[in-house]
């Protein structure tokens, strides 16, 4: 007889085709008579109204057994929690039930065991096991970029807003409402709803400014259905904006933002034919308060430099070394070996030690114990001689009491390379660059080009070793530090003769695996000592100015007024806005309290004294 049953069963089963909107945990369906067959309910199946509620809230369960037979009724034991969350099953019909939630119990993850329990009884039930949250905190939403972005991603048309949770949403034009000084005449033109993202059509124009604009939306519930009423998400909108002149038209310069929020432009080379201090390189120092808008004349370094290294202490002293000048009141010009460093408390300058050899165009970076490491550099006359020296400056309060140990020798002797700490692996990463031999005595006996080579410096055993791992011949070139530890290589030229190429395919280097990557390319091929990096947002940055050479031979080329961004969550380079001026040869300021930054000089034919601001404020 059960073997008729279980033959039964098949028949039915297989032959049986469920119309559209059948309920499969009715009896009356095919499935459930097919399961009378063999001898009732022996498979309970249930199914969950949700698996997050509210403190007291409910959750129906539909099933196909009829519990209310049962003197106990439908019984859902929680295992293992110390606490019952549940205070009561209510019966609305044989197959739902209503089941309330304690008011007491806030919050918690809960498991329901329903396979044991039941098997008791004799039941199998589908599933054995449900888990819940109980859940009283409302969804929280952000820019997906963080808190910043560009004017031209309100202008190309959308924004994505993540939320922490799967949410439940009409998603209609009458609950979002934009506010804020950037708004101008942007509206909202369409919404798409994804059950963690929330992205925004754009009709208008915002402010040309850029600043905050605040996007307010309502009623955005969780599966829990939660809800804080309106969320308010304020968005920085970074744009160029026009600041004021320096008081000194300058290139070549450094820039560099204070511990105290205050910005200091410093050094750089002066207009043809201008001379201060008896020469065109310059000692001056002026400030740039960015409340008032104005540059104040600060205090003017002890020498005059230009094409020199500037770092921020850990204490807050600014370092300075090297470059292309002479000391104040000796008008000639020479390879400098000389540091000073400037206390922004008593706002001086105080002579450091002097480094083992003389370089410009060098890179210093502050290790995590204070000191600075140096490295590279090139000669100022012809014939060009690059370093390969390292040197260590040992930092103290006291300037005279600093000391400059060697290290020693880059196994490619280096200039206008970039280099970064890489905090992860210990280390500091010396990439690319140009290598300069000298073949003989006269001016033009020399030999200049490109490498490919990284080099490592590892901070514990103060030693210098050789990746394995190579870019792309370059050299006037980006990098930075992504969030997992590696890092991005971007940008720069390949040769200052008649193969000139700029390098667009962009690099990630892993210094833990010790092996690099191919990325995508830059939209425009760009040289380091004339770009800006400003980052915005969560994981974004955007460069900006520079020169690309447009030409087969590398002859001819254009100063860039567009600029692009790279994001780290796409993983993609894509255009941005435009800077207010296309220039080359300045310098610029980082913003690390607010993001952004501010491009100073430079050349856009003669060299020039305006600035311009990239920032919200």
């Amino acid at each position: 007889m059960e073997k008729i049953k279980v033959f039964i069963f098949f028949t039915i089963v297989m032959s049986c085709k469920l119309s559209p909107g059948t309920n499969a945990l009715d009896p009356s369906s095919p499935a459930g008579i097919a399961l009378s067959l063999l001898g009732g309910d022996s498979v309970v199946q249930m199914e969950f109204s949700s698996n997050r509620v509210q403190p007291g809230g409910t959750i129906y369960i539909t099933t196909n057994h009829d519990f209310t037979s049962k003197n106990k009724g439908l019984k859902l034991p929680v295992s293992s929690s110390g606490m019952d969350p549940i205070s009561q099953v209510i019966p609305r019909s044989k197959f739902l039930y209503e089941v309330r939630m304690s008011p007491a119990i806030t919050s918690g993850k809960f498991t329901l065991n329903l396979k044991d329990y039941y098997l008791n009884e004799a039941l199998l039930v589908n599933p054995e096991l449900f888990e819940f949250e109980i859940d009283s905190n409302p969804p929280l939403l952000q820019l997906k970029t963080g808190n910043g972005i560009d004017i031209s991603e309100l202008q190309s048309g959308f924004l994505d807003i993540e939320t922490n949770e799967e949410i439940v949403w009409e998603g209609n034009l009458s609950q979002v409402t934009l506010t804020g000084n950037a708004k101008n005449t942007l509206v909202v033109s369409d919404i798409i709803v994804s059950p963690r993202n929330i992205r925004l059509l754009f009709a208008g124009n915002p402010n040309a400014n850029g600043g905050i604009l605040t996007i307010n939306f309502n009623g955005v519930k969780d599966k829990a259905l939660n809800t804080q009423g309106t969320i308010s998400v304020p968005v920085q909108v970074f744009a160029f904006k026009s600041g004021p002149n320096m008081n000194i038209a300058r290139r070549s310069c450094v820039g560099i933002e204070l511990e105290d929020g205050r910005k200091i432009v410093l050094g750089g080379r002066a207009k043809s034919g201008v001379l201060i201090n008896g020469n065109g390189t310059l000692s001056s120092a002026e400030y740039y308060n960015s409340v008032t808008k104005e540059f104040s004349i600060g205090p003017d370094m002890i020498y005059r430099r230009q094409e020199f290294a500037i770092v921020r202490l850990l204490d807050g002293r600014l370092l300075v070394s090297g470059g292309f000048g002479g000391k104040v009141g000796n008008p000639s010009n020479e390879s400098l070996k000389s540091t000073e460093i400037f206390d922004p408390i008593s706002n001086s300058w105080t002579e450091g030690p002097s480094l083992t050899t003389p370089r410009q165009l060098h890179k210093m970076t502050v290790l995590p114990d204070g000191n600075v490491l140096v490295v590279g550099g090139l000669s100022p006359f012809a014939p060009f001689q690059s370093v390969s020296m390292v040197e260590l400056i040992h930092v103290d309060p006291v300037p005279t009491s600093m000391t400059v140990e060697t290290i020693g020798h880059l196994n490619d002797s280096r200039g206008k390379h970039a280099q970064i700490l890489s905090a992860n692996s210990g280390k500091v990463i010396i990439t690319g660059g140009e290598r300069s031999d000298v073949t003989g005595t006269n001016p033009a006996d020399y030999n200049a080009r490109a490498i490919d080579s990284i080099e490592v410096y590892d901070i514990t055993s103060k030693t210098l070793s050789m990746s394995s791992a190579k870019v792309i011949r370059r050299f006037n070139h980006f990098t930075h530090g992504l969030s997992n530890g590696e890092v991005l290589v971007l940008g720069g030229i390949s040769s200052r003769f008649n193969d000139n190429q700029p390098i667009l395919r962009a690099q990630i280097y892993n210094p833990m695996s010790d092996t690099i990557s191919d990325h995508k390319n830059l939209l425009f091929g760009r040289e380091w000592g004339s770009s800006f990096m400003f980052p915005y947002g969560k994981d974004q940055i955007i460069v900006a100015g520079g020169l690309e050479y447009r030409t087969v031979n590398g002859t001819t080329f254009d100063s860039i007024l567009d600029t692009e961004s790279w994001s780290e969550t796409d993983h993609r380079f894509y255009p941005t806005g435009r800077s207010l001026n296309a220039r080359w040869d300045g310098c610029e300021i980082q913003y690390s309290s607010t993001g952004g930054g501010m491009i100073l000089g430079g050349r856009i034919g003669s060299i020039i004294a305006n600035t311009e601001e990239y920032s919200f404020e």
